[in-house]
């Protein structure tokens, strides 16, 4: 295993650093949203009718901030809440027909932003960069699951014990 205390070689921190940038460069190409807003926007638009708890485990973010997130997205008139039928408590999410050009600038400055960051990568060396990180995702997503299977058990001895 490489061991690497180089930033500068380091993946966690270039990943960190890619995405800071990514995030920097679509935030210079887009405007009028925030960037909790946009990501909000992109998330609903992969998943109508999700609810606001749905929505603040996919932001990674606490239900009460979604809450204020999407008053400010229905006053703009770009997301609607529609009762929840399975469920009188909660209410579901919907995109508006005025988000859609929001969301094609969204598309069309990521576009750019990749094409930008892609630079000098050939087509096959794109797609295998692309296969190696979601290959990373899997490999971590099956790692936390497991240390929280580990814990979860853990700390079902301490109580028993």
């Amino acid at each position: 295993m490489l061991k690497n205390q180089n930033p500068e070689r380091s993946t966690g921190f270039l990943l960190r650093d890619n995405s800071r940038l990514m995030k920097t460069a679509f935030n210079d190409r887009v405007s009028g949203l925030t960037q909790a807003q946009w990501g909000a926007l992109a998330h609903l638009s992969r998943n109508q009718g999700l609810n606001q708890v749905g929505l603040a485990d996919l932001l990674e973010v606490q239900p009460i901030t979604v809450a204020r997130l999407i008053d400010k997205l229905v006053a703009l008139g770009v997301v609607e809440r529609r009762p929840d039928p399975k469920d009188r408590r909660a209410q579901q999410l919907f995109l508006t027909s005025k988000a859609q050009p929001l969301l094609d600038q969204l598309w069309e400055a990521g576009d750019e932003i990749l094409d930008e960051a892609y630079d000098g990568f050939s087509e096959e060396e794109r797609a295998r960069f692309i296969d190696m990180l979601v290959r990373m995702r899997c490999n971590l997503a099956r790692f936390t699951q497991e240390v929280s299977s580990v814990r979860s058990r853990t700390a079902g001895l301490r109580k028993t014990g």
